[in-house]
């Protein structure tokens, strides 16, 4: 590393170890404190906010064309690379205390300036379709007045974005708004509270840009729209829901090609199955024909594992259509089909169109009422491999759904090769875990023996910047699957009870979803608590 010039309003640490300071020193790198450094928003839009909470990098100041950045380790040569080609500019480094600067990072995110940072660039178009069902690409300062909510609600969006979460809540309260992200299934503040006099305001630019009645207030809304974003298509369901003290909105955010421009990609191997969930998996969707069950409640990866199972079937030689409300991720060498009930195509419609266009392998994004699923279960009795989801608490559950639809028992349980219950478990984070025994409450609220466990010690992250104080970074997931064997599916035509099922499922390899997720705990992978909120307890 070359020698670095100070920084005119920097002063040295005096909580930096004496042995990295000489190093720092012998590099000719300044050793500053960041305990007062004042938090510039601009400065983020040189470096992103992601990039540095990744790369524990704090950006101090941009002079003669050279952005300062406050590392704690000089002889990190990958990190020192990494930032360098994540900014434009030449770069300049100083080293402070890893905890300062993760302090520091995190004065920024909560005070809400990184918020307004990231949209220096935002530039987004919103995408509709005219009266003769062609495309146009609208600027969004075109649909209503420039004023301040205009920058609000693009740093909402695309501070959303960037954190690749879920959904969006704005909760309205007597006194202030508050925004939310959904992380990993978990809601957190995106920033500080918004002044309650902005609420109307912002609650109408998202409804514009969802092309909802702004004058309707007490009636509940849905809608949705497409933003084009830096070249890709990104949607938005928009949820309106009136309140004691105005309107609530959700804003589910579907990023088709979010996953592809991370690098990540949609496949098995990148959703955290166990080896021998992944071999049960690649085996069920490459059988001939029949019907595959994915269940679980909302927000449990049941479409991402459809689409990780259909991306490593595209070769060419197989037609495979999709019928989704919406299209979450686009997958290349797949039909896939938008239900748009507005329009008269429901899932049932598509289904039963599919059937018309020769397909070998459908997907289903979800069967929820009788007719879609009486044509999916006619679809694999006639020689197609049928992949849906449907909600359900567990496995054993979907048999009493399909036949309180009123469908014939005999014809689905004959169409059915497999069934498989999954949930989502959020992973300790590695930098901040501890090990230390759990209270008689803990482990009862997790299904274990208050008595035999009492001693064993437990993994739980303490909150960090790395997991943004959370205790978790990532997710796992856990499936718990039935094989239709014919032992099996005797007892589901003898109407048999759960219990007795249950049973003979786990004579044959079954491993319930509990037991799963509580040998992951004991690993390490995730954590009581995790197990509680997540797994019920039977």
């Amino acid at each position: 590393m070359t020698s670095q010039p100070p920084i005119s309003d920097a002063r040295p640490s005096a909580a930096l170890s004496a042995e990295l300071a000489a190093l720092a020193e012998d590099l000719g790198l300044p050793v500053i404190s960041l305990e007062n450094q004042s938090i510039d928003a601009e400065l983020f839009k040189v470096l992103s906010v992601e990039t540095a909470s990744r790369l524990t990098a704090f950006p101090m100041a941009l002079q003669d064309g050279a952005l300062h950045v406050a590392i704690p380790d000089p002889l990190d040569l990958i990190t020192e690379r990494r930032l360098r080609r994540a900014v434009s500019v030449p770069l300049r480094l100083s080293v402070a205390p890893r905890t300062e600067i993760e302090a520091a990072l995190k004065r920024a995110e909560s005070s809400g300036r990184m918020l307004a940072a990231v949209t220096s660039e935002f530039r987004p178009q919103i995408v509709r379709e005219d009266k003769h069902g062609h495309e146009e690409v609208v600027d969004l300062d075109t649909i209503q007045d420039q004023s301040g909510v205009v920058l609000l609600a693009n740093s909402i969006l695309m501070a959303g974005l960037q954190k690749q979460v879920s959904d969006i809540h704005i909760e309205v309260y007597a006194d202030r708004v508050d925004v939310k992200y959904r992380i990993d299934g978990i809601l957190y503040p995106a920033s500080e509270p918004i002044d309650v006099a902005h609420h109307a305001e912002l609650i109408s630019r998202f409804k514009v840009m969802a092309s909802l009645d702004i004058a309707e207030k007490r009636k509940p809304q849905d809608g949705r729209f497409r933003l084009r974003i830096e070249g890709r298509d990104v949607d938005f369901r928009v949820s309106v829901l009136p309140t004691q003290y105005g309107e609530d909105i959700v804003i589910r955010v579907l990023d088709k090609a979010g996953t592809q421009k991370l690098g990540g990609g949609v496949s098995l191997d990148a959703l955290g199955f166990a080896g021998d969930d992944i071999v049960w998996l690649r085996k069920t969707v490459r059988e001939p024909h029949g019907l595959v069950l994915i269940t679980g409640p909302t927000g449990s990866g049941k479409t991402t594992t459809l689409y990780g199972a259909l991306s490593e079937l595209v070769d060419g030689r197989e037609k495979i259509i999709t019928v989704e409300d919406p299209v979450e991720y686009e997958l290349d060498g797949i039909v896939q089909i938008a239900v748009n009930e507005k329009k008269g195509l429901s899932f049932a419609a598509g289904l039963r169109s599919i059937l018309r266009h020769d397909p070998d392998r459908i997907m289903v994004g979800e069967i929820r009422d009788l007719e879609t699923a009486e044509i999916a279960v006619q679809a694999a009795l006639t020689g197609h491999l049928v992949l849906a989801s449907v909600h359900a608490n567990n496995a054993i559950d979907v048999l009493s759904r399909f036949t309180h639809w009123g469908i014939d028992l005999h014809d689905f349980v004959t169409s059915l090769n497999a069934v498989a219950a999954q949930r989502l478990l959020r992973k300790n984070c590695a930098a901040c875990s501890v090990k230390a025994p759990a209270e008689p409450v803990e482990l009862l609220a997790a299904g274990l023996d208050p008595v035999a466990d009492i001693d064993t010690p437990w993994t739980h992250g303490t909150g960090c910047p790395v997991c943004r104080d959370t205790g978790y970074l990532g997710r796992t997931a856990v499936l718990e699957r039935i094989d239709v064997t014919p032992t099996v599916s005797d007892l589901m035509i003898r109407r048999a009870n759960a219990a007795e099922i249950v049973r003979e499922a786990q004579s044959e390899g079954m491993i319930a979803l509990h037991d799963q997720a509580e040998a992951l705990a004991r690993q390490g992978v995730t954590s009581l608590a995790e197990i509680a909120r997540v797994i019920q307890v039977q």
